[in-house]
């Protein structure tokens, strides 16, 4: 079944998702910029021990994988939207 309201809904979760990427693309746009890193020689480095856990590269790492999350749920919704409109 097909209602309006479900689609609105999935509408306004898939804007949520698209503010939240932005804002996560922001700051790791803004922490590249700022240590002469891409994020995903950042997270290698992390994820090795190579670095010591400060405040702003926990932010970094925490946007990295709040990008991922926003993202994987930006495209479900999107699924979902899409087969609605079938």
């Amino acid at each position: 079944m097909h209602l309006d309201e479900y689609e609105i809904s999935l509408s306004r979760e898939l804007g949520l998702c698209n503010g939240l990427i932005r804002k996560c693309r922001r700051l790791l746009d803004r922490m590249e910029s700022r240590h002469g890193m891409t994020t995903a020689v950042f997270l290698d480095h992390w994820l090795q021990g190579k670095l010591s856990a400060s405040r702003e590269l926990t932010e970094w790492r925490d946007g990295a994988e709040g990008l991922q999350r926003w993202t994987e749920a930006r495209n479900e919704y999107e699924r979902l939207l899409g087969i609605m409109k079938i």
